[in-house]
Parts: structure tokens; C-alpha cells; sequence
């Protein structure tokens, strides 16, 4: 995961995107403004005797046409409309061709030239975590990099949450603690003890790599001046040599694996009630679910309960996270867990592990050193909490009997060790259709990226991380600017025959599809009054937005294994998709982001209307 998050909304209130994070409330969007007149109109209803009419049972129950319909099937596969029966797709083609789709009940939409392509699909989002929040825990609202503001948010929430017996939320912004120096020691585990000292508090990064706690937290775990750093993770100390507080990536596992954060199946549906409707504002219809670690169960059994009710509109693969020391039997238990609730809505078989941190923690794994403005002094490369046998083994295992791995791997270290556990797998099991995908991929080498190619991994990439942004100044001060300046290498990636997927990352980072295809072709940034300023990261690796569409579509389609049902607007496939108010492939990239989401169709149901 990396960098920024939500805030600010209440529980069904919808959340309006800033950069790579949230603030409250959304845009109220006039349908009638969007195209210059009124959509959604039923055309009038027709006699049974008309010519024409054609029989009950080939009647559409929704045509969309006089549109630009963007099929992806090929980027010069275009149609005028659209016609859909039972949640799939009937008919695709001219706008003359669908009247014999149009009966007595009907409903037409005149989409008067908007854009219609497939529902935007993401390879790599956490949900409903912000929501989560915002009801039920610690909320810090977005852009807040203070660190009196924390701890004003922090004592609210304990003096009117009494009772709670473990406090826990986020996100605090490392950025707040940047000395002038490029150090960066930390938050401080006495300005909680001054809040809370008889009870754990825990408050999470925005990239979910890095906790802030207490003292009693750390009592808790047995943390100690002499507790060593784990591997893949640091317990960042103060002077005098005792944990400050701050705790990276596997350190902040101790605290995790002591300390249980209380989740509800009744809370969490909500939670992913709000969820789902933002999602669908913003033209989202599929996913890659990565959910929460340890409590998958909880989550699965939540939107079972939705989809039993009829209830749930996102079409989703559904991941458990493996942990070192699990070992493949550990991991296939969850994964037989969550399989009990497999549905056309809900599709499971893959396994998420996180092999290395983020650059701007210095737990990237990086296959040349750390700079000493990092903090872990010469020669700093970082570790992982995954021993090489023991991820291997993992693998190997899992591809044999069939699953899909998913690695989080941001530092060219990771990737090339990913790659060679997926190559090792291939060898000793055979080369099947895994779709093993690696998540990130921020730094790459080019020989890794041939290696990729080869072995048809998936890369899932997220676009939006690639401007100069302020984590891109960390990620400078840690690595140095030519090497943070060569990361996402997009274009060569996919010159070089990569499988490339569109994630956000969300709600990490700010998860509106259309920011993410905006970056991907300027690589500048997409926010308003910078669009014209030199935000600029190797523009050179920019790609078109055609192959931006098809990254946040067609590609996750693949990437989930469900190609054959969504991702193309083809006769057969279920009606998933997107109207936008413009067409993004002909316009100036820089309004892309601009674009407003018109309607949003899910298994042929109307899910958002502007």
C-alpha cells in the first residue's frame, strides 16, 4: 500500500477525491446540465400490433443508444447502441438495429452522444476501510499533517468513546515529522501516553505500513529497548534508545498480533454499503477486493449477507492475505472459508502477500542502497519479513494446487524476487494460465521487466502515484532523484509485452478512475490549478488513453479471471458498464478528470444516475 486516504464523511454521505486521498461530501451533479437536456426518459409505450414489435420475450429491459459506444473490443470497435435482457447484453450496433429490442416496457435512454464503455474496474482496492473509519474509529480528515491537529482529533475521539477498550484509526502523514535536515523521526509515543496511558492506542499511516502507539501498546507486545528490529520491519527509537513509538511494516505486526481491533459483520455491511455507492459514482462496477488482514471472514460474511439480499453491485475477487508463518495449510483454510460464499457477484482463489514495505518508509526492498537521509545508515537495502524459502515454498504450493498469487512488491529487491518465486513455480509445476500478478512495481529493472513479459505476470500499476507529488519528494530524499525519477516505466513495460492491469490502491490513495487515466497519459498532475505546472515524472513513459481505458476495464477483467463475463461490451457478456459525458479518447487529457460519471449500470440494473 502507499500513501494517502479519505475523511470527513458520514455514513452514507459520498466522498468528493483530492489528491491521492479524500475530503467530505461530493458534487451534487444536474443531470440535465451534463448533456444539455434530460436523460433516463422511457421512450412511449408502443402497441402490441405496431410493426416491428417484436416478441415478449426478445423485448429489452434497457436500450441505450445514440451514443458513442466504445466497445474495447478492438479501439476502432465502435456501436450506437446498446440493448440489455436479464442483466446481459442483447444486442450491440447501430441505433436503427436496436428498435427491434424496444418493446411496450422497455426503458430507452437517449444517451444524445454521450460515452459508454465498460464499467471502470479496479485491479487493486481496499474497501470499505474509510468508511469503516469515518463510522466507527479514529477518523483524521484528509490533508490534516499536523501533529497538535492529531492529537486534538485523537483526544475527542477517547474523552467521547469512554468505554472503548482499544483505540485505533488513522491516518497520521509521515510528511509532518520531515526535518529540514531530509530526517524524519517520527510521531512520539508520549503525546498518546498524555491522552490514553491505562489502554492501547494505535493510529495507522496512510499506507497502512506504520503504526504510532502508546506506551501501553507497546507494553502490551513486549516491545523493549532491547527487542530487536524484526526482519522486514523497523522499531524506530529515540535517543536515549527506547521505542519511540513508530513502528514499519513487520514491527508494527507485533502490536497487531497482540492487540485485536474490534470489526462487526453488521458494521462492516454498512461500512461497505457507503462504499458501494461511491464506487458506483464513480463509474466502478468491478474489483480486486484486497480487504483487511485477519479479517477476511468477517468481511465476506458481510457482503454475503448483501448479495443474499440482492444488495451487492460490485463485481469483485475476493483476496485472503497470507502471513509468514502460516505455511500453505494455514493460508488454504481461509481460502476455503471464503469460498463457501462464492456467487457471480463474489469469486475467490486468490492470495495476497505483502513481500516488501514503501520507499518512503525504507522498507522497500531495493536491490541498491538506501541514501543515509533514510536513517538505517550504509548500506540500507531493506529486508523482508518473508524469509526466500519460505516464500517460494508458499508459492510453489499455491500454484500447484491451482491459486492465484497476488504480491505486493514496490522496490526493484521484491520484484525481482517475486519473479523468480513465479518462475520457480512455473518450473516445478508446469507453466499454466496462474495469472499471477504483482501489485506496485514502482522500481523494475529492464531486464525484470523481459523476465515479467515472459512469464505472463500481471503487473498492476498505480497511475496515479506517477507524478511529482509530495511522497515522490520522500521517495527523492530516500533514494535520490535519477532513481526516483525512473520509477513506473510504463510504456517500456508494455512495449516489451507486460500484462498491465489499472489499480488505485484506494483508499490508500484517492480511487477515481478517471484521475488514474489522466496520469497515465500526462504523468503530470490531474488537479486543478497544477495541470499546467511541472509535476512531471518521466512524461516520456506516458501511454494513450485508449491503453489507459483498457488498463481500467478489459485488463482487471483479465487480471480476475472474468474476461469471459465483463470488461467488453459484447452480446452475452453481463451489462456492466459506464456513460460518461464525454468522450475521453478525443478530448485534451488534461480534462479527462474533469469528465462526469452519467450513469453507472451493474448486471444490467441502473446503480447511479447523476
Amino acid at each position: 500500500m502507499k500513501h494517502s486516504e479519505n475523511q470527513g464523511m458520514g455514513a452514507a454521505a459520498p466522498l468528493k477525491l483530492t489528491r491521492r486521498s479524500f475530503v467530505a461530501g461530493a458534487s451534487v451533479l444536474a443531470t440535465g446540465a451534463l448533456l444539455g437536456g434530460p436523460l433516463g426518459c422511457s421512450a412511449p409505450a408502443q402497441d402490441a400490433a405496431d410493426a416491428g414489435t417484436p416478441p415478449v420475450e426478445q423485448a429489452a429491459d434497457l436500450v441505450f443508444t445514440n451514443g458513442h459506444i466504445q466497445t474495447l473490443v478492438s479501439e476502432n470497435d465502435t456501436a450506437e447502441a446498446v440493448a440489455v435482457a436479464g442483466g446481459s447484453i442483447v444486442y450491440v450496433g447501430d441505433a436503427a438495429g436496436a428498435d427491434a429490442y424496444t418493446g411496450a416496457d422497455t426503458k430507452v435512454m437517449d444517451l444524445k452522444g454521450a460515452f459508454l464503455c465498460p464499467g471502470f474496474m479496479d485491479g487493486h482496492l481496499h474497501g470499505p476501510q474509510p468508511y469503516y473509519e469515518q463510522m466507527f474509529q479514529i477518523s483524521i480528515p484528509d490533508g490534516t499533517a499536523d501533529n497538535d491537529e492529531y492529537l486534538r482529533i485523537i483526544r475527542a475521539f477517547v474523552e467521547q468513546h469512554p468505554d472503548d477498550e482499544v483505540y485505533y484509526g488513522g491516518p497520521f502523514m509521515q510528511n509532518a515529522y520531515l526535518q529540514p535536515d531530509g530526517s524524519n523521526p517520527g510521531p512520539q509515543k508520549e503525546d498518546l501516553d498524555a491522552i490514553c496511558a491505562d489502554k492501547p492506542v494505535m493510529i495507522r499511516d496512510v499506507s497502512h505500513h506504520s503504526y504510532w502507539v502508546n506506551s501501553k501498546a507497546l507494553e502490551i507486545a513486549g516491545i523493549t529497548a532491547d527487542t530487536p528490529d524484526p526482519d522486514g520491519g523497523s522499531i524506530v527509537r529515540n535517543e536515549a534508545g527506547e521505542p519511540s513509538g513508530l513502528l514499519t511494516d513487520a514491527a508494527k505486526n507485533l502490536v497487531a498480533k497482540k492487540i485485536e481491533v474490534p470489526y462487526s459483520v453488521e458494521n462492516m455491511a454498512k461500512a461497505y454499503e457507503a462504499f458501494q455507492d461511491y464506487c458506483h459514482e464513480l463509474g466502478i462496477t468491478g474489483l480486486t477486493n484486497i480487504n483487511l488482514s485477519g479479517i477476511e471472514l468477517i468481511h465476506a460474511e458481510a457482503l454475503h449477507n448483501m448479495d443474499a439480499r440482492g444488495d451487492l453491485h460490485l463485481r469483485q475477487r475476493f483476496l485472503v492475505w497470507g502471513q509468514p508463518g502460516m505455511g500453505y495449510e494455514g493460508i488454504k483454510e481461509k481460502l476455503d472459508a471464503v469460498a463457501g460464499y462464492e456467487s457471480d457477484m463474489f469469486q475467490t482463489g486468490t492470495v495476497k502477500i505483502v513481500y516488501d514495505g514503501v520507499t518512503e518508509g525504507a522498507t522497500a526492498v531495493m536491490l541498491e542502497p538506501y541514501l543515509p537521509a533514510a536513517g538505517k545508515g550504509e548500506g540500507w537495502t531493506a529486508t523482508s519479513d518473508w524469509s526466500i524459502e519460505e516464500f517460494n515454498r508458499v508459492v510453489a504450493d499455491l500454484d500447484k494446487n491451482g491459486y492465484q498469487v497476488h504480491t505486493h512488491a514496490i522496490g526493484d529487491g521484491a520484484v525481482h524476487a517475486s519473479l523468480d518465486a513465479y518462475e520457480q513455480a512455473a518450473s516445478a509445476n508446469g507453466k499454466r494460465d496462474a495469472r499471477h500478478t504483482m501489485v506496485h512495481v514502482c522500481a523494475i529493472t529492464p531486464e525484470d521487466i523481459l523476465r515479467a513479459a515472459d512469464l505472463d505476470v500481471v503487473c498492476d500499476l498505480q497511475f496515479l502515484w506517477m507524478y511529482n507529488d509530495p511522497l515522490c519528494h520522500l521517495e527523492t530524499a530516500f533514494i535520490g532523484q535519477e532513481r526516483a525519477f525512473a520509477m513506473y516505466p510504463a510504456k517500456n513495460m508494455l512495449e516489451a509485452g507486460c500484462i498491465l492491469s489499472g489499480g488505485s490502491d484506494g483508499a490508500v490513495t484517492a480511487y477515481d478512475p478517471l484521475l488514474e487515466i489522466e496520469v497515465g497519459i500526462t504523468r503530470n498532475s490531474p488537479f486543478p490549478g497544477e495541470e499546467d505546472e511541472d509535476f512531471y515524472r518521466w512524461p516520456e513513459q506516458g501511454l494513450t488513453a485508449y491503453q489507459m481505458l483498457e488498463m481500467y476495464t478489459k485488463n482487471v477483467a483479465y487480471e480476475n479471471y472474468m474476461e469471459d463475463i465483463v470488461g467488453t461490451v459484447e452480446v452475452g457478456k453481463k451489462a456492466d458498464f459506464v456513460v460518461l459525458d464525454q468522450n475521453i479518447l478525443d478530448i485534451d487529457p488534461k480534462n479527462i478528470s474533469e469528465t462526469k460519471v452519467v450513469y453507472t449500470v451493474s448486471n444490467g440494473d441502473i446503480v447511479y444516475e447523476a
